[in-house]
């Protein structure tokens, strides 16, 4: 008779245990809700430090800019200028960058080629000034050009061109292109790095739904598809599956995303405090 009377005590005990973790643990997780929700809404109304909100208009919408305040452009950029900016960048070849070469960047293993004679410090576990700047000036080069390629992408998909999530990605591509352009294109100071640093942040952190917004896109697609609301230039209604030119944009979009935000991620790891084995976001001790 004790011992049932044991267990069903032990029981009621770890059942109330249970719940005074359980409603502490929600409790946390409310404290921690409010606080991304703050801190959400503190990033969508604050302007970054030293930045000024600047109003254009792109493809008879009008966008939002932070624009540093050293930059020499105050008028709202006409249709025309923006189309010829992004075909003067978009005309200019990719330059690839592979993990092995992203790595030494980060050692400083080629700084002789920026800076002359310099020598490349052995191994080094943590970024320097001149390969913060070094590989600032390599991404204000860069990722105009890559953007200028995606923007040229998106507006020549048939089909999803006009569909508001990926005019909405559009938005945002051509509003990052507008500002890494509106900085000086040689990043020779430390005052340079952190300006172009503070503005690649908001970049990254703004771009981070791109992959949802263009996954509604294609979800769109394969529903209109669906409905036989979508023809192939005059052949009658298509399969989502054998729109081979969409999925190869598709393809290239997500690829050129994942090298962007590999390209960004790398050089704002690069920025903080080292961790053992990583250069940047690249593990040293990673076997293939």
């Amino acid at each position: 008779k004790i011992l049932p009377y044991y267990f069903v005590s032990l029981f009621v005990k770890m059942k109330a245990l249970l719940a005074k973790q359980t409603t502490r643990k929600m409790a946390q997780l409310s404290t921690m809700k409010t606080c991304l929700q703050q801190n959400a809404r503190k990033m969508i109304i604050t302007t970054p430090m030293n930045h000024r909100i600047h109003r254009t208009s792109i493809g008879g919408s009008n966008v939002d800019i932070f624009r540093p305040l050293t930059t020499t452009t105050n008028e709202a950029i006409s249709d025309s200028k923006l189309k010829d900016l992004i075909n003067k960048h978009a005309q200019r070849p990719q330059t690839g960058a592979s993990l092995e070469t992203l790595m030494k960047t980060g050692r400083g293993e080629f700084l002789h080629v920026t800076y002359g004679g310099e020598d490349s410090p052995e191994c080094s576990k943590v970024a320097t000034d001149k390969i913060l700047m070094q590989v600032a000036g390599f991404l204000r080069h860069e990722l105009p050009i890559r953007l200028s390629h995606r923007i040229q992408d998106l507006e020549r998909i048939p089909e999803m061109r006009e569909m508001s999530s990926v005019r909405r990605v559009k938005d945002l591509y051509v509003t990052s292109l507008l500002e890494l352009t509106s900085v000086d294109k040689e990043v020779s100071t430390m005052a340079r790095e952190e300006e172009l640093a503070r503005l690649l942040e908001g970049i990254y952190e703004r771009h981070a739904g791109v992959l949802v917004e263009m996954a509604r896109g294609a979800f769109e697609l394969r529903a209109a598809t669906r409905k036989k609301s979508v023809n192939g230039g005059g052949s009658g209604a298509v399969e989502f599956d054998s729109m081979k030119e969409t999925h190869a944009f598709l393809d290239r979009f997500y690829l050129s995303r994942i090298g962007i935000r590999v390209l960004i991620g790398q050089y704002l790891s690069l920025r903080q405090p080292p961790v053992p084995n990583y250069v940047g976001i690249i593990c040293s001790q990673t076997s293939p």
